[in-house]
C-alpha cells in the first residue's frame, strides 16, 4: 500500500508500515498511552518523515466486498475527469460558512502559506493533522488559524468572518507518532476572546456506529482547483479495518479536515490517499472511535 497525504509531502510503503506496527504494538509506551487503541505507523526514508495511518478498532471493524473493477468504478466516480464537473451532491461550495458547522472549520495558515484545514472542538482548541502542525513546531506562532474563511465568488476577496487566531502552542501526536493527529491551542484574539466564545465547538459523534457503504461529508479547504474556498465532499465508506477508507474527490488542502455524520458531528479527520495493492487508489482517515474519544477529550480539555 502507498500512502500520500493530502499536503502531498510524503509517500511510504505498506511494508514498512507493518513492520512499524509490529513494533509500537510491542512498545511499553503505546500501551500505556493508547490502551485497547491500534495503532498502524508508516516509516518513511531518512529524509522523510512519520505520517498516520488511522487508528484500528478490531471491535467494531468491517469491509465492504467489492471486485477490482467495482472498486475502480467507484473511484472513477469521484476523481475521473474535471472536479469542477462533478454533481453538487458529491462537490459543493458553502456559502454561508459563519452556519454551523461550517463556521467551526477554517483553514490552516503556515509560513504564509494556507496548507491544510483544522477543526475547532474546545474552547481554545483546534485539531489537524501532525504531518500539518510539524511544519511550525518550532515556533507555534507560525501557525494562523481563519475559521470560515470563504471568497463570495471566484477569484473575489478572502472573508475572514471571524478573524485570525494565532498559535500559542503545539501538541504534536498526542497519542503516539503513528497517529496523524495534533492538538493546537490558540492564544485569544486582540478582543482577548476565545475561539470557543466566537464559534462553536464541532461535538464528537459515534464513530463506532461508522458502517461500511454509508455516506459521510468531509469539510475543507480543496487547493489546487480554487483556493480559500470551503467545499463540502461527499465520501462513502468502504473500510473500517484501518481507521477508515473511503471514496470521494480531495485535493491538497483537504489534510485535516473533519469527517461528519447526518448530525454534523464529527467521527473522523481526513488524512491523505493511498495505494491498494490488485484494487486501486483509496482514502484514508482517523476513525474517532470510543477508545481514541477517552484520550483526545483529555487533551482538547
Amino acid at each position: 500500500m502507498i500512502i500520500e497525504n493530502d499536503s502531498q509531502m510524503v509517500k511510504s510503503s505498506y511494508k514498512h508500515q507493518e513492520e512499524r506496527r509490529n513494533a509500537k504494538r510491542n512498545s511499553n509506551i503505546l500501551r500505556k498511552t493508547l490502551l485497547a487503541i491500534s495503532v498502524t505507523t508508516l516509516l518513511i526514508p531518512a529524509t522523510s518523515t512519520i505520517i498516520n495511518t488511522p487508528i484500528e478498532n478490531v471491535s467494531h471493524a468491517s469491509e465492504l466486498e467489492l471486485t477490482k473493477d467495482e472498486f475502480q468504478n467507484r473511484w472513477d466516480k469521484y476523481n475521473k475527469g474535471n472536479p469542477l464537473d462533478l454533481p453538487q451532491e458529491y462537490l459543493s461550495r458553502i456559502k454561508d460558512t459563519t452556519e454551523y458547522p461550517y463556521q467551526s472549520v477554517g483553514s490552516i495558515f503556515i509560513k504564509g502559506k494556507t496548507v491544510a484545514t483544522a477543526s475547532v472542538v474546545g474552547k481554545n482548541k483546534i485539531i489537524t493533522n501532525f504531518h500539518v502542525a510539524r511544519e511550525a513546531a518550532k515556533d507555534p506562532s507560525k501557525v494562523l488559524f481563519r475559521p470560515g474563511m470563504t471568497k463570495e465568488e471566484l477569484g473575489g476577496e478572502v472573508k475572514l468572518p471571524y478573524g485570525v487566531f494565532e498559535a500559542e502552542s503545539i501538541k504534536e501526536a498526542p497519542f503516539g507518532e503513528g497517529v496523524d493527529l495534533a492538538v493546537i491551542t490558540l492564544k485569544p484574539n486582540g478582543e482577548g476572546k476565545n475561539i470557543g466564545d466566537i464559534v462553536k465547538p464541532l461535538e464528537f459523534g459515534n464513530g463506532d456506529a461508522i458502517d461500511p457503504n454509508q455516506s459521510l461529508k468531509l469539510i475543507g479547504y480543496p487547493y489546487n482547483t480554487v483556493q480559500d474556498t470551503m467545499h463540502k465532499h461527499k465520501i462513502e465508506v468502504h473500510s473500517t479495518n484501518r481507521g477508515l477508507e473511503y471514496f470521494g474527490y480531495t485535493e491538497a488542502g483537504n489534510s485535516g479536515s473533519p469527517i461528519l455524520d447526518d448530525d454534523n458531528n464529527i467521527v473522523g479527520m481526513h488524512v491523505g490517499k493511498a495505494g491498494i495493492k490488485d484494487r486501486g487508489n483509496i482514502l484514508t482517515g482517523i476513525r474517532f472511535d470510543g477508545n481514541f474519544m477517552k484520550f483526545l477529550k483529555k487533551e482538547i480539555q
